[in-house]
């Protein structure tokens, strides 16, 4: 198996280092290993991560490896130097294995500040630093050549000497071969000839039509006229051509696969390289789109292989010292169970032999009580023993110090013939202690008082055995627990997995409400801005607070913008509703309140501990069309109309976790949640369409009046929003004495007078209608409108709307719109240019040019909300599954096809007010709602049997996850965010722990197979929690929070003693 670049896959690398990384900043350096580094590539929207592994392999990475806390002086060095410095130029030093990296200054290469980064893959490799001369200033390792300096910093790093590709000679190579010695083969004499390396070669050798193991003395025939000399010419000046435009295109990469023996077997991994060389055409193969996607899929692959093995390595060593602590035990239990059965057995033999122990014990003590030596007494045994006396020759030995003598007892030879079928039984007990059988005998003591002495032994033993296996189980499973801490503590933290694509949403503050909204915050001005440009649409919320800092949040109306919206509609009304006519009522009350809450919480109000009630209005009523005079910065907006205020928030928050569905099965489970959400979503488009027709049916339309209300509101992203004034008579405009009653109908308008409710009921009026109506307007009906503000609005109020009036009275009524610097030019320009242009010749040459202007509709297509185009595809297919619609989605370009516009009147003027306010700004595209499909992939409460890929951490009010699995209760506090994250997943990880069965086993199949799973499912969970990215935490945590939790006080005892054990483990390795 190959296990490093050659010269040829640098010169691969080099050219896609070329187009991808030239360019870049690199903005962070760190250390994998000692001898591997990462290296992390920038720009706005682009990142690249590079590893190098010295002398091995060079590629850019989609997988994320976990790095070294503290890094290495070397790495520090490279970041003092590179960091945050552009890569202005990568190079192959000729055909050798050495990569020159080049961050120069604006005065050019060879000026002062420029430095340089010598990657060489030969040997045992080595990354140096050096300046705009090349002078070392630091190095991995310090090489020592034999009779020459060292290679170390101080030194220049020489350029020189460096080998580069040619054409082959017919004399050369013949010349070349003649050197081969008689074992030499054809692929291992090419191998080092000239610069090609050893893959070039071999497919040098196949394309000549010769065998890589042809004996170059004997079987070649080297004469340079040769076929076979020129076959090999001819095949060498075809690989030049390759090693040429390897060095000038980006060629994709091809990795080779042993044969598998059979369909189960896993594929194994055997080359890679950057052309299909004719020694992969044999072997199972895989093409990739870059070199450098290929060899990242290799050896990140053959290192997770490696971690994978020394994982299992200590998993096999800990499993053999549990199963020897489990064999020790078991010899142990053994043991006592033998001395139990021995000490039955001498009891019993010495009761057989009641009268020959009784004569040896008398024998015994009468030679003791007539002072004889113990020494002559044991000669008279001796001498006994030959004379053959019976009693001599049952005492094996004599221990008169402790006053005991051996004696060895058989059992009794006339056994009756009756007993013995009854002692059947018990002769299989005994049969291990047949023949003779050693007994010790006090000889103050009596035959039976020593039979006795025995059985009490024996119930002792009992005891002692009854206990042992009383406390075994215990005993095993704190070495089990013991053995598996100690794993823990020397398991390899590295880990080799897949950089997931973060989705769209992620990049601001978000969380999926109660209901299945999408419910969206920015984190600065610039993510409000482009919140409101990009993804607020016509039928979805903007809700905000009248206090510093609050968030801009909007709700995305999935009814307003869905595909699958227009089929609904039908089916709740019966009829073809425009989609323009679905507005923001038709979001549930409960996730407007969600919203208002994440934008509160994000405000001032938090550190404050101050509850104030948020409000929403219609995506309509947001403007960046400042009023006269007025200038609205980054982040800033116009709120013209009525706020529907939203009761008092409570400052308490969340944080959980979102799984990702892997397949198609796994999202079909959970379509019951689903279709609950639709069911809600239908029910408030019903109750929406109803009330508007009872409005419709009652109110007469007014004929010359305007439903827009002339009040308006800034938001200024830059400056705190002004103290509310008079809250007695905010209370009677906005009714808030019904909306603290927190009923459903406090998220709807309440007031029934007519001059407030004509706007909802007359009927609509056209553009150039209003545009008409404005301009007549009479001072009789301004003052009819001025006593209705006179007894609601405080005197400051009132003083500044009559400044506003004056001041709009000075103006000229028809306002000229400012046009950009020099663009009054060019449209002469373009008028004198385009004068004998028609209209229509103008559309005929704009669909020539395929053009995508602004394609006008019918009347039929304004009333139903669709343009000509797009009326006829309603449900002509049945819609393609989720994960496909994902798919598809991904392998989309950057352009995005033309969605669904509210073409009310209301929207259509307010459309033209934003184009015209952003002309000098860069247009922004909108985003396909068919990406809101990716949120039915998301699931909170994972099922058995469900295929998980990834956790996506979520910050959102606490009410919106009480269908969370994975949670824990954010309020006011001093906790950081990356002590708040900490403690979170400590507290989900612990979860997930008392998530798992205390056994798998049951009688019962199914529910064995059910435990089994959950057991698996926690697992799965609690591995996905711990790979999650801590940056991914901390950019949704909330600052300065207190975290809570269920039994908070225990997990983080427990979480200390895990530390202070991990802590001693560490120290005693």
């Amino acid at each position: 198996m190959k296990q490093r670049f050659s010269a040829l896959d640098v010169r691969a690398i080099v050219t896609a280092f070329q187009q991808r990384l030239v360019g870049l900043r690199l903005q962070g350096i760190y250390d994998v290993n000692a001898k591997t580094f990462l290296l992390k590539f920038t720009k706005p929207d682009c990142k690249e991560l590079v590893i190098v592994e010295s002398g091995i392999r060079i590629h850019t990475t989609d997988y994320t490896r976990d790095k070294s806390i503290t890094p290495s002086s070397f790495c520090m060095k490279l970041r003092k130097h590179l960091k945050a410095r552009r890569l202005t130029g990568v190079r192959q030093l000729g055909m050798d294995r050495v990569i020159d990296f080049e961050f120069a200054v604006a005065a050019g290469a060879h000026a002062e500040g420029t430095y340089h980064i010598m990657c060489e893959f030969y040997a045992s490799g080595n990354v140096i630093l050096t300046d705009y001369q090349y002078n070392i200033l630091a190095l991995l390792r310090v090489v020592h050549i034999e009779d020459e300096k060292a290679f170390a910093v101080g030194m220049k790093y020489e350029l020189s000497g460096s080998r580069s590709i040619e054409p082959v000679d017919r004399v050369q190579l013949v010349e070349y071969l003649k050197k081969a010695a008689p074992k030499d083969t054809l692929k291992r004499m090419l191998a080092t000839f000239g610069t090609y390396g050893p893959a070039l070669s071999e497919h040098v050798i196949l394309k000549a039509g010769l065998a890589p193991s042809l004996k170059v003395a004997t079987a070649l025939d080297i004469d340079p006229q040769s076929p076979q000399i020129s076959a090999l010419v001819e095949a060498y000046r075809d690989a030049f051509g390759i090693a040429e435009k390897l060095g000038r295109e980006v060629c994709p990469g091809y990795i080779a696969f042993l044969p598998k023996k059979s369909d189960e077997d896993d594929d194994v991994f055997d080359d890679f390289g950057p052309w299909m060389f004719d020694q992969y055409r044999n072997k199972p193969n895989k093409e990739f789109a870059s070199f450098s996607d290929a060899a990242d899929v290799f050896f990140s692959n053959i290192e997770a292989q490696k971690l994978k093995s020394k994982a299992h390595q200590q998993e096999a060593a800990a499993e053999r010292k549990l199963e020897a602590i489990k064999q020790e035990h078991e010899g142990r239990v053994a043991a006592l169970e033998l001395a139990h059965r021995k000490t039955e057995e001498q009891a019993r033999r010495i009761e057989m032999n009641l009268e020959f122990v009784d004569q040896a014990i008398m024998i015994m003590r009468q030679a003791v009580a007539a002072g004889m030596d113990w020494k002559e007494l044991e000669e008279l045994v001796r001498d006994q023993k030959e004379q053959d006396n019976p009693i001599a020759e049952r005492i094996v030995k004599l221990n008169l110090s402790i006053n005991q003598i051996t004696l060895e007892l058989d059992d009794p030879a006339d056994w009756d013939s009756d007993e013995d079928e009854d002692s059947d039984e018990d002769g299989e007990s005994h049969g291990e202690f047949s023949g003779p059988l050693t007994v010790d005998v006090d000889i103050f003591q009596t035959a039976f008082a020593n039979a006795q002495r025995y059985y009490s032994s024996r119930r002792q033993a009992g005891v002692k055995h009854a206990k042992t296996l009383a406390v075994s189980s215990q005993a095993l499973q704190s070495a089990e627990q013991k053995i598996k801490a100690d794993l823990k503590a020397i398991k390899i933290t590295a880990t080799v997995s897949q950089t997931r694509k973060p989705f769209w949403f992620e990049k601001f503050a978000w969380f999926l409400s109660s209901d299945g909204y999408l419910v969206l915050a920015g984190h600065d001005m610039q993510q409000n801005e482009l919140l409101v440009k990009r993804h607020l649409r016509p039928g979805d919320a903007y809700v905000h607070a009248d206090i510093h800092g609050a968030a801009s949040v909007i709700i995305k109306n999935k009814l307003a913008a869905a595909p699958e919206s227009t089929s609904i509609t039908e089916k709740v009304l019966g009829e073809k509703a425009p989609r323009g006519e679905l507005t923001a009522e038709t979001i549930p009350p409960s996730t407007l309140f969600q919203a208002g809450i994440m934008s509160v919480c994000q405000s001032r109000a938090w550190d404050a501990k101050i509850l104030t009630p948020a409000w929403w209005v219609e995506a309509r009523q947001v403007s960046k069309t400042a009023p006269t005079g007025e200038y609205l910065s980054t982040g800033s907006f116009m709120i013209r109309g009525k706020k529907h205020f939203l009761p008092p928030t409570q400052l308490v928050y969340g944080f959980g976790l979102l799984f990702r569905l892997a397949d198609d099965e796994s999202i079909a489970r959970h379509a019951a949640a689903r279709q609950q959400r639709r069911a809600i979503m239908e029910e408030n488009l019903k109750s929406a369409g109803a009330k508007d027709a009872v409005d419709s049916a009652e109110a007469a339309p007014p004929a010359m009046t305007d439903d827009k209300d002339d009040s308006f509101t800034i938001i200024d992203a830059e400056k705190p929003e002004p103290k509310a004034m008079d809250f007695s008579a905010a209370r009677i405009k906005y009714n808030l004495d019904e909306i603290e009653n927190a009923t459903e109908d406090a998220f709807k308008d309440v007031d029934t007078r007519p001059a407030d409710t004509s706007g909802d009921t007359k009927r609509r009026l056209t553009a150039k209608e209003r545009r008409d109506q404005r301009k007549p307007k009479s001072e009789a009906l301004e003052q009819a409108k001025q006593p209705e503000h006179v007894g609601k609005l405080s005197k400051k109020e009132q003083r500044r709307l009559d400044e506003e009036a004056k001041y709009e009275k000075q103006q000229p009524k028809e306002k000229q719109q400012q046009q950009k610097r020099g663009k009054k030019g060019k449209m002469k320009k373009m008028k004198e240019k385009y004068a004998e242009q028609d209209e229509e010749d103008r559309d005929l040459r704009m669909s020539l040019l395929g053009a995508a202007g602004k394609k006008e509709t019918n009347e039929e297509a304004v009333q139903t909300g669709l343009t000509n185009h797009e009326a006829p595809k309603v449900a002509e297919q049945p819609p393609p599954s989720i994960v496909d619609q994902i798919k598809a989605l991904a392998a989309k370009d950057s352009t995005h096809p033309e969605s669904s516009v509210d073409t009310s009147e209301d929207a259509i003027e307010e459309t033209e007010k934003r184009v015209d306010n952003n002309d000098d700004e860069d247009e922004v595209p909108e985003l396909p709602m068919e990406q809101l499909n990716v949120l039915d992939t998301l699931t909170a409460s994972p099922l058995p049997d469900d295929n998980l890929s990834f956790a996506i951490p979520v910050c959102a009010p606490y009410t919106s996850l009480s269908s969370y699995k994975y949670r824990v209760k954010l309020v006011p506090g001093t906790m950081k965010k990356g002590k708040a994250c900490k403690m979170a997943l400590t507290v989900m990880l612990a979860a997930a722990d008392s998530n798992k069965p205390r056994s798998v086993h049951s009688q019962n199949a199914d529910e064995a197979e059910r435990l089994e799973l959950e057991t698996i499912l926690a697992n799965r969970e609690k591995t996905l929690m711990k790979a999650v990215p801590e940056t991914e935490m901390i950019a949704q945590m909330l600052g300065k929070v207190k975290v809570t939790a269920p039994n908070m006080e225990s997990i983080k005892q427990k979480s200390k003693a895990a530390a202070k054990s991990r802590a001693k483990s560490k120290a005693k390795n």
